[in-house]
């Protein structure tokens, strides 16, 4: 195959909304972005203070967004605007000023602020809005005001949600100059380590990375249709349990994996909805499982392996669901294996680009044997990249080019930090009105013994707390306040603490906040709330399974040898049979009755139990006869002659 034609889309690097600029401004323009950029690798070594190190992401970030992003489409694109030299010499201003007051605020907890500081955290804020308007569109920033106006007005609602009602000045004073609002635990991830994620793979682009993943992605799996999601699903998967945060895997594996899935033929949304899927899954994935299976034992109490066996099959079923779902949107949009010609030769990809392994060795050797946390390992990840390219003529880095990557990294994440920032006003309100932990309270109230109320009570905390805080946190919380109702009401106390961790970590792809999904379209360049919608769908599996665990143990691997097997095989035909019914698509299109047989079909292997397993492998295997007909001769061909009909 001719390189040219299968380099990798700068997908993630340049938006299409960002402006073209030229001449001194894009000077500016780049400067700005390569000096954040290497404010974060210093961060990643020399250890800061959490304000003295989010303050300045957070603004760096946000005049890229004001100097890159117009106001609108309809706004030239060549030259940068006044509005856009106003906002962000605010922006610049305002850090400046958090920057020389935030110690002495912290020694001043409980004091008024002065009227000034209201008005200048207040015009923050709205700028902060208007920011992640302009790099991701109205979705998100709707999404934080209106949580900022329930804050302010919540005696008004109805019931339980109703509030006292908090002012303006208290609410600009909790999210302005403190740890629990803009500059809280969201701007906390972005600067420590997600920031250093898109920087990486920014620079193994540049270095020619990307080109070489792609080439070894094709030479692997590029006979088989979907191949490139699939190699995604594997390296996501594997990263994330390492991780241990769905967002930053996205922010780090996305910035390879997404471009190559739509060089491959995926829609931009689909693409970013696998990749969130993949690593979302990565914290259910044993043996880490995002570092919660540790916290699980303390809790509990019980044997490591315990845990993990526990989690092996939701796991496999999980991206065996995921796997499926590719597998037939391949099918479905007409991607077939590439012809062997067409294919880079796989041992002169190797030869000729192995040493890009190296840097994601060096991130894993960092994690996993050294111990360090993620920020060091993956701070000598990037260090590594510009050494690494030397080994070869081709790919060494240019004094230009590692600045170009340094700039393409700053502006990539951009738009994330835009989403992280935002997400802390919404973290912050939840904190403040005590939404999260009174919800988790009520629910018990409201269930009224009734247990699958109270699971679906339980889920919804889970969600609503997952898309605040980190899932590992969520957990924390959940297994404190509702875990003991449900043991209570006779769940096995393993599976009531899995309960409230899958749906934690799910919060992550599920609107309206959705921040991995969020993260993952504004790499692939596509509408974030259709690449959260897509995601959930992609993931229904998970969405199902912890309610079965509840009510029967044996997914959780409990029970006779036979047992296990068994439930094993009827829950991956399940699965199939599920993911089928989602893709509407088996062989054909599936007739709307078929359809709705075929979700019966799924919950019934799903469902461990002989009786349904029988039903359910008799409806599926019929299914698959009517739809296939070409399968049903071949197999009736193998019948003695009198069974023919």
């Amino acid at each position: 195959m001719d390189k040219e034609t299968i380099k990798p889309k700068e997908s993630g690097a340049i938006s299409t909304r960002q402006r073209q600029l030229t001449g001194i401004s894009a000077q500016l323009v780049r400067w700005i972005a390569v000096g954040m950029s290497l404010f974060q690798l210093y961060t990643g070594y020399f250890q800061f203070t959490a304000m003295n190190q989010r303050v300045p992401h957070v603004c760096l970030g946000f005049i890229l967004i004001f100097l890159v992003y117009p106001m609108s489409s309809k706004s030239r694109k060549d030259k940068l605007s006044i509005e856009s030299v106003i906002a962000a010499s605010i922006i610049l201003i305002s850090g400046v000023y958090i920057m020389l007051t935030w110690f002495r605020k912290m020694g001043a907890m409980g004091l008024a602020p002065p009227l000034y500081e209201l008005i200048i955290g207040g015009i923050f804020i709205i700028l902060l809005i208007e920011g992640t308007r302009r790099a991701l569109g109205l979705a998100f920033p709707m999404i934080a005001v209106l949580v900022l106006v329930y804050a302010r007005f919540g005696e008004i609602m109805p019931g339980l949600f109703a509030h006292k009602n908090y002012g303006t000045d208290r609410i600009i004073d909790s999210m302005f100059i403190t740890a629990d609002g803009v500059f809280g635990m969201l701007a906390g991830i972005s600067a420590t380590f997600i920031f250093l994620f898109i920087l990486l793979g920014a620079m193994l682009r540049e270095a020619g990375g990307g080109e070489f993943f792609l080439n070894f992605a094709y030479g692997i799996c590029g006979k088989f249709r979907g191949g490139p999601a699939k190699i995604a699903v594997v390296a996501s998967s594997l990263f994330g349990m390492l991780s241990g945060s769905g967002t930053a895997n996205v922010a780090g594996t996305g910035q390879i994996t997404i471009p190559l899935m739509k060089r491959s033929g995926y829609s931009p949304h689909f693409a970013g909805a696998v990749e969130t899927v993949s690593s979302a899954g990565g914290l259910l994935m044993p043996p880490i499982m995002g570092s919660a299976v540790f916290i699980i034992m303390e809790l509990l109490g019980v044997n490591y392996l315990v845990i993990i066996k526990a989690s092996i099959l939701m796991a496999l079923l999980y991206y065996t669901g995921l796997f499926l779902m590719i597998d037939i949107e391949a099918q479905k949009i007409g991607l077939v294996g590439l012809k062997k010609e067409e294919i880079p030769p796989l041992k002169k990809t190797l030869k000729e680009g192995w040493h890009f392994f190296i840097p994601l060795v060096v991130l894993i050797y960092f994690l996993g044997y050294e111990k360090t946390s993620v920020t060091r390992a993956v701070l000598w990840a990037n260090i590594s990249i510009p050494f690494v390219a030397m080994m070869r003529k081709k790919t060494r880095m240019s004094f230009s080019k590692i600045l170009t990557g340094l700039e393409k990294g700053a502006l990539t994440a951009a738009p994330v930090v835009a989403i992280l920032s935002l997400g802390g006003i919404v973290v912050g309100m939840i904190t403040l009105t005590g939404l999260g932990l009174m919800l988790s309270s009520i629910l018990i109230e409201l269930s009224h013994g009734n247990l699958f109320l109270l699971l679906l009570m339980t889920m919804a905390a889970s969600i609503i707390l997952g898309m605040g805080v980190p899932p590992v946190a969520a957990y924390i919380i959940l297994a404190i306040l509702v875990v003991p109702a449900l043991i209570k009401m006779g769940v096995y106390p393993l599976a009531a603490h899995l309960f409230v961790f899958y749906f934690g970590t799910i919060a992550g792809i599920t609107p309206p906040m959705a921040p991995d999904a969020f993260v993952a379209a504004g790499i692939a360049d596509s509408p974030m709330m259709k690449t959260a919608l897509t995601a959930c769908r992609l993931a229904i599996v998970i969405f199902i399974l912890p309610y079965i665990f509840v009510y029967n143990n044996a997914l959780l691997m409990i029970g006779s040898f036979g047992e296990i097997i068994w439930v094993s095989l009827t829950a991956l035909l399940g699965v199939f049979a599920l993911a089928a019914a989602v893709q509407n698509f088996m062989s054909k299109k599936l007739p709307f009755l078929i359809r709705i047989v075929l979700f019966g079909t799924s919950f019934s292997l799903i469902v461990p139990g002989l009786k349904t397993d029988l039903l359910g492998m008799i409806l599926l295997f019929s299914i698959i006869f009517y739809q296939t007909p070409q399968l049903g001769k071949r197999f009736r061909g193998y019948l003695p002659r009198r069974w023919n009909y």
